[in-house]
């Protein structure tokens, strides 16, 4: 029997008139095991204070002391344990495969080395296990969702009343099915993301939840209309929850570290960060017509230093400006110099609004005042860029990645890695647009016949085209599978056998 209040004010009437009550009935309390004050204590067998909810240390003790199981027995007396505090470990379900693959029927236990390392980083994490916090009405709660190929791994957080640190909340995982696994990517992270709603129903139903991720393709899938019916059927799911898909900017919290540390990203495949339809996915405000843009880069290697700018009118006119620098330079020198060679020619085009975009960190955030400028060969490129800012009635700086930078970016290469003497003249740089391959010109004659040509003549005869090789013979063979022809007129066949 416990007594609790958020605040303290109204504590001792209450607990007064619980007294009164067990009078009234003649019920008998055991001093020695009565607590009066308790700012924490056990309860369903977890600690609760006032940071959050934390693992009974009890609990924790008996897992650290186990040894390695010899039989299935044990191994499921280990995994029973661990399934009480699972809401505390990241990517538990993950963790715990190769234990998994012992409790399979008829196999025998061989305690490798796999399973080993998998027993040693669980104790390892108990030694100092998370605290978890208690959600707050009235304030979003933040989902972090990763799904492996035959898994997944959730952690919910929220924002503490400073709202700059993240807390955890919550932590969970799960296994998929045999049919689970085999979904595209994109449907299991569909399929994820209702598990989570409903497994955590009694936060997410009563709270904003937002789905954090670099690019939000669940966003437009679920918006927009679907002849998938599991998609429907998870948009239909969804619809009573409150959910919004957040561009994640940045991490905080070591907790929330936690559960990202878990889902390496293994193999020799860079990561690519580009979305396919990535262009749809930042929609940018009404922008002012008369603003200019400018992006500029600066490049040091052992063949020279180089300083490029690439200035944009409003009318979308791209003005290239590269500087060749003769004096020994630092890579953070060369950047300031590239962006004051950039205002400059601002400043002869007269520019009066300008919005400048660079991949130096140093270079932005010094001239936003974010950081501090602590070395003293920066200083005056520092004050010189300040006075140089004063020329326009607005100036705008943004920190641009590098791969959004890659036009800059190679022509300062360019221009670094070429030598100029006074003996060479080098030409303005011209760049010209080709709207098709070069072999175009050599075409003699226009093909007239419809684009379904190949198929129809393949389902009346069910010969193929002349000149086609294995690959194009299987490809039309697949094609013609989703057509079917009624006389002279062609049908295209829909999922559902419907032809339209």
């Amino acid at each position: 029997m416990i007594a609790k209040l958020r605040e303290g004010e109204d504590h001792l009437i209450n607990l007064e008139q619980i007294l009164d009550r067990l009078k009234e009935y003649k019920l008998r309390l055991n001093p020695a095991k009565c607590t009066f004050g308790a700012k924490s204590g056990k309860l369903l067998g977890f600690i609760v204070s006032e940071h959050g909810i934390e693992v009974d240390p009890d609990k924790v003790k008996a897992i650290l002391e186990m040894p390695p199981p010899k039989t299935v027995r044990e191994v499921r007396s280990f995994l029973g344990q661990l399934n009480y505090i699972a809401r505390f470990i990241a990517n538990l379900t993950n963790n715990r495969q190769p234990l998994f693959r012992l409790l399979r029927k008829n196999a025998a236990i061989e305690w490798d080395d796999r399973c080993q390392k998998v027993f040693d980083t669980i104790k390892e994490y108990l030694i100092q296990p998370s605290i978890l916090v208690l959600p707050i009405l009235g304030r979003p709660l933040i989902l972090y969702l990763t799904v492996r190929r035959q898994s997944l791994g959730c952690m919910f957080g929220q924002k503490d009343k400073s709202m700059h640190v993240e807390q955890a909340i919550y932590y969970l995982s799960k296994k998929f099915t045999e049919g689970e696994s085999n979904y595209p990517d994109i449907e299991k992270l569909c399929c994820a993301l209702v598990w989570v709603m409903q497994r955590l129903r009694q936060y997410t139903l009563y709270h904003t939840n937002r789905l954090l991720s670099k690019a939000d393709p669940l966003k437009y899938l679920l918006d927009s209309p679907s002849s998938m019916r599991s998609i429907v059927k998870w948009r239909c799911q969804l619809a009573e929850y409150d959910n919004e898909f957040v561009a994640r900017t940045s991490v905080k919290e070591q907790a929330i570290a936690y559960h990202l540390a878990e889902f390496p990203i293994g193999g020799n495949t860079p990561i690519n960060p580009n979305f396919p339809y990535e262009g749809i996915l930042q929609v940018d405000g009404e922008e002012d017509s008369l603003a200019w843009k400018m992006y500029f880069d600066g490049a040091v290697n052992s063949t020279g230093s180089d300083n490029s700018v690439v200035l944009i009118s409003p009318d979308g006119r791209h003005y290239l400006i590269a500087e060749k620098i003769d004096f020994p330079c630092t890579n953070n020198v060369a950047e300031y110099e590239a962006c004051m060679l950039g205002l400059q020619a601002a400043i002869d085009f007269k520019v009066n609004e300008l919005k400048v975009f660079g991949d130096s960190m140093l270079t932005i955030f010094h001239t936003l005042g974010q950081w501090k400028t602590k070395d003293k060969k920066l200083v005056p490129y520092h004050e010189y860029l300040e006075k140089l800012a004063e020329n326009f009635e607005r100036i705008t700086f943004t920190y641009t990645p590098r791969i959004k930078n890659q036009f800059v970016d190679a022509l300062v290469t360019l221009a670094s890695m070429v030598s100029i003497t006074k003996e060479n003249l080098i030409e303005p740089l011209e760049i010209e647009i080709t709207k098709g391959p070069a072999y175009c010109n050599a075409i003699k004659a226009i093909d007239t016949k419809p684009w379904y040509e190949d198929i129809k003549h393949f389902l009346q005869t069910g010969q193929y085209p002349e000149f086609t090789n294995r690959c194009d013979r299987k490809t039309l063979w697949l094609l013609a599978t989703h057509y079917f022809l009624s006389g002279e007129t062609l049908y295209k066949r829909s999922f559902d056998a419907t032809l339209l």
